[in-house]
């Protein structure tokens, strides 16, 4: 095979997967693929734990226990922040769900 394209292998030397995609990016030795997962829970976790947060403040507003803004005593904020505080509680459950790893 001198000179010709393998379809299995790209031009930088990594791995690829069905139709030339990266499968785990192989470079070097060093396998780039997993980081992306674990980037991903991390910032699915950020997400889920500000909404948890800014779900709370809603609620304690709404039922006018932080008063002192527009949303002091209104109801409709305390079932906002419920929803959002349910939302974000989920998508921590879900971030960190331990999943079978593939072999």
């Amino acid at each position: 095979m001198n000179g010709q394209y393998n379809s299995f292998r790209s031009i930088w030397g990594y791995d690829t997967g069905v139709g030339g995609t990266p499968a785990l990016m192989r470079f070097k030795g060093w396998v780039v693929g997993p980081a992306e997962g674990e980037k991903m829970r991390i910032a699915l976790n950020v997400v889920g734990a500000v909404l948890v947060f800014f779900g709370s403040v809603w609620i304690l507003q709404g039922v006018n226990v932080l008063p002192g803004s527009f949303m002091s005593g209104q109801m409709r904020w305390a079932v906002r922040g419920g929803i959002a505080a349910i939302a974000g509680i989920a998508l921590l459950l879900w971030a960190n769900w331990k999943r079978p790893r593939a072999v």
